[in-house]
């Protein structure tokens, strides 16, 4: 309900604004969308993601004959937070 009253309460005040408020909005996501900084944040992010889907397939592919069953899933994932040296604790 509350994002309801948010989106109503946006949508009033931008139909207040006017067309030249909605351009101005429109050429600050452009800008950001074209700035370097962005495009750097993509690239780690893509970056990342290629990163933990190599690992998720490191992870189903060490012991294929093995059954995978929640335990041992889960020590698989520990394992690999050991390796990554992030000190997280998982479970």
């Amino acid at each position: 309900m509350g994002l309801l009253v948010v989106f109503v309460a946006g949508y009033i005040m931008g139909a207040n604004a006017g067309a030249d408020s909605y351009r101005e909005v429109i050429d600050s996501l452009r800008a950001i969308r074209d700035s370097e900084e962005f495009a750097a944040l993509v690239a780690a992010l893509r970056s990342h993601a290629g990163a933990t889907l190599r690992q998720w397939a490191e992870l189903v592919e060490e012991r294929p004959a093995e059954a995978l069953t929640p335990t041992r899933l889960l020590e698989r994932v520990r394992d690999l937070m050991a390796r990554s040296g992030s000190g997280a604790a998982v479970g």
